[in-house]
């Protein structure tokens, strides 16, 4: 943008730009409505593991190729494992393929995300739990405000209530 007239002209854009940016993170971090974070396949990447079918019975709801993503505050926290308000973790699930011995991710299957407000979910370690299966975006699967989420997360307690870690 080329800003060659008034300096209140300036100011103006300025503070339309501030509101717009306001509004998008109320949206991220209200307790209204669902919290699909767009574009979190650009964050860091944690990790990736994959689960082949017929591994474990118990890890049959989780078959296939999973990664893990954090936005910068949770990155940032990662080593300590105290994470700030504002930190969202996101755990994709997507069919894992095999084809010649190799591994590759097939179609999503869910996506799974924690957003960090220990003001707003105190009785879950401080983390809200969401749950979108495919490609769905607009629909949180978790009905429960995420207690049957926290009841496994609780068992990762000395690392903010996080079983991933980055290395």
């Amino acid at each position: 943008m080329k800003y060659t007239s008034s300096p209140s002209r300036f100011w103006r854009s300025a503070s339309i730009m501030i509101c717009l940016a306001a509004v998008a993170l109320t949206s991220l971090h209200s307790d209204e409505g669902v919290q699909y974070p767009d574009g979190f396949r650009r964050w860091v990447h944690v990790g990736t593991g994959v689960i082949m079918p017929g591994t474990n019975p118990q890890l049959k709801s989780e078959e296939g190729m999973h990664h893990v993503f954090a936005n910068a505050k949770a990155a940032d926290a990662y080593m300590a494992g105290d994470f700030p308000d504002g930190s969202v973790l996101v755990y994709e699930l997507r069919d894992a393929q095999q084809t010649n011995g190799v591994i590759s991710e097939g179609e999503r299957r869910r996506v799974d995300v924690m957003i960090k407000d220990s003001n707003l979910y105190k009785g879950t370690g401080g983390w809200r739990f969401e749950r979108f299966f495919g490609d769905q975006q607009t629909e949180n699967a978790i009905h429960d405000s995420g207690s049957s989420c926290f009841q496994c997360h609780s068992k990762a307690d000395k690392h903010g209530f996080v079983f991933s870690q980055l290395r």
